[in-house]
C-alpha cells in the first residue's frame, strides 16, 4: 500500500526593501546634480546677455539707514544772525539819500529825556538811545520832520534787530514843532529818539527818504 506525502508550504517572504543608506544617497546626488543645472543655466544666461528665457535673479531688499548731520553749533548760529552789515557812513559825516542828508552830530544813551516839558524815564530794563542830528533839506519840497515823517529811519543793534522812534518826536525838548516845514535848501536841528533794552548794543542807524512814487535804497550809518 503507496502513501502520497504532500510537502508542508514555504514560508512567504517579504520583499525586500533597500537600505535606507542608500536611498539618502541617491537623493543627495539628485539634489547636487538640479543644483549643478540650475548654475549652469544662470551662468549660460549671463553669458548670453541675459537671455529672457533664462529664471528671473532672486529679488534682494536692501535696507539703508541714514544718519541726518548734526545741527550747526548754536554759538556759530549766533554769529551768523548778528553778521556786521556793511555801512557807507560813520558818524560825523554827512549822508544822503534821495532829497534828505543826515549828519550825525553825537549819540547819547540814558535812562530817561525830557519829552513836552518833564522828564520822562525809560523804566525798568530799558533805556533811550537819541541820536543828535543835522537834516538838510536838499529835495524840492518842504519837509515836516516830526509829524509827516519825511524821514523812513531805524535804530539797528549788533544782533540785527531793528528799533522805531518813539511816538510824539516833536514834543522831544529841542525837536521842530508838528508841522514846521523845513523848505527846501535849509537844515534845522533834529533828535531821533529810540526806546530800547538795557543791554542792547547799538550798531547802525539806517534812513531814506519817504517816497510814494518810488522806493529808495536805505543809507547805512556805522554808530559804533
Amino acid at each position: 500500500m503507496s502513501q502520497t506525502t504532500t510537502p508542508p508550504p514555504m514560508p512567504e517572504h517579504e520583499p525586500q526593501q533597500p537600505p535606507t543608506k542608500s536611498r539618502t544617497v541617491l537623493i543627495a546626488a539628485a539634489a547636487a546634480v538640479g543644483a549643478a543645472a540650475i548654475a549652469a543655466t544662470i551662468t549660460a544666461g549671463v553669458a548670453d546677455g541675459g537671455d529672457s528665457e533664462a529664471a528671473p535673479a532672486p529679488t534682494v531688499t536692501i535696507t539703508v539707514t541714514t544718519t541726518p548731520a548734526p545741527e550747526a553749533d548754536a554759538a556759530e548760529a549766533e554769529e551768523g544772525a548778528g553778521a556786521a552789515v556793511a555801512a557807507d557812513f560813520k558818524v560825523g559825516d554827512e549822508a544822503s539819500n534821495a532829497g534828505a542828508t543826515v549828519k550825525i552830530t553825537k549819540v547819547v544813551e540814558g535812562d530817561s529825556i525830557t519829552l513836552a516839558g518833564a522828564t520822562k524815564k525809560a523804566g525798568v530794563g530799558a533805556k533811550y538811545v537819541t541820536l543828535k542830528t543835522v537834516v538838510t533839506n536838499d529835495g524840492t519840497s518842504s519837509m515836516d520832520l516830526t509829524c509827516s515823517l519825511p524821514i523812513v529811519n531805524a535804530l539797528i543793534d549788533d544782533q540785527t534787530r531793528r528799533f522805531d522812534t518813539i511816538d510824539d518826536l516833536y514834543d522831544v525838548a529841542g525837536n521842530p514843532e508838528c508841522n514846521a516845514q523845513l523848505q527846501p535848501g535849509f537844515k534845522d536841528e533834529m533828535q531821533f529818539v529810540y526806546r530800547v533794552p538795557d543791554d542792547t548794543t547799538i550798531a547802525l542807524w539806517e534812513f531814506s527818504e519817504y517816497n510814494l512814487e518810488t522806493e529808495t535804497a536805505p543809507t547805512l550809518i556805522d554808530l559804533t
